[in-house]
């Protein structure tokens, strides 16, 4: 379960950059991501591949659905969390 909290932490974090910086490259957001992954302190590297993961598809999902509020966003990517593990298990 801990996983999955801290992928819903790593899209928020995304969302909301997004939201607060509509313009921001991959780049941008990817260094914001990886200073919150580095202040979270996780040790398990199983649990950073994940909220990497997640960013990932958290920006893909920003950037294909502007208009689409924070909220609905993360309800959307929840339901997503299974398909991203499952990749990541690949």
């Amino acid at each position: 379960m801990e996983i999955q909290i801290k992928m819903v932490s790593a899209a928020s974090e995304v969302f909301n950059y997004k939201k607060k910086n509509p313009t921001a490259i991959h780049e941008e957001v990817f260094q914001h991501i990886s200073k919150h992954v580095t202040n979270q302190q996780i040790r398990d590297q199983r649990i950073k591949l994940a909220m990497i993961a997640a960013a990932g598809k958290a920006f893909e999902m920003a950037n294909q659905n502007p208009d689409v509020s924070e909220k609905e966003l993360l309800k959307q990517f929840v339901d997503k969390i299974p398909s991203i593990l499952e990749t990541m298990d690949e």
